[in-house]
């Protein structure tokens, strides 16, 4: 994992459409690029210590000073059933093109129908698993269209050192 340039690739554009919104690839946590990314990462691993994962309450704003902006902290509900965003950055919020602060996946398919349902999976394995997940991509925000590409990770959280009850998600 390398803490210099981001190097973010030109990733082949897929046209926006029924179920053409992402264009997403899972990489291994060694392959994160981006500093902020990976600045994330390492915070997260440093404050697990010798258990699984860290507790919520161990990322403090000041833990995450670096990457605050870029954050979304999103608690499990209903035994990884659904998931609502207790914390949404700024950056997160211009890049979903709404804010998303209290919202859950099942209010942002009603505002962008399948995209809710699309991060309850990618959460939901997350919870399942107990492990970071990283990706890179093409994303097409589905209310207007515009595209970007990012890198993001998404790291559990657990107040018991067992169960998941809340995901990180860092994207830049």
């Amino acid at each position: 994992m390398s803490g210099g340039d981001h190097g973010d690739p030109v990733l082949t554009a897929m046209p926006p459409g029924k179920g053409r919104d992402r264009a997403r690839t899972g990489i291994a946590i060694e392959d994160l690029k981006h500093p902020i990314v990976c600045e994330a990462y390492r915070v997260w691993n440093g404050l697990r210590g010798d258990t699984a994962m860290p507790a919520r309450a161990a990322m403090t704003p000041k833990a995450m000073r670096g990457f605050l902006k870029y954050l979304a902290l999103v608690e499990v509900l209903d035994g990884g059933r659904e998931f609502r965003f207790r914390v949404s950055g700024d950056v997160v919020n211009v890049q979903q093109g709404m804010p998303l602060q209290g919202m859950t996946t099942a209010d942002i398919d009603k505002r962008a129908p399948g995209y809710g349902a699309n991060l309850n999976r990618l959460y939901a394995r997350v919870f399942r698993r107990r492990v970071p997940h990283a990706y890179r991509g093409t994303y097409y925000r589905p209310t207007d269209g515009h595209a970007f590409s990012h890198e993001s990770v998404m790291l559990p959280l657990s107040d018991d050192a067992e169960t998941v009850d809340h995901v990180l998600i860092v994207a830049a």
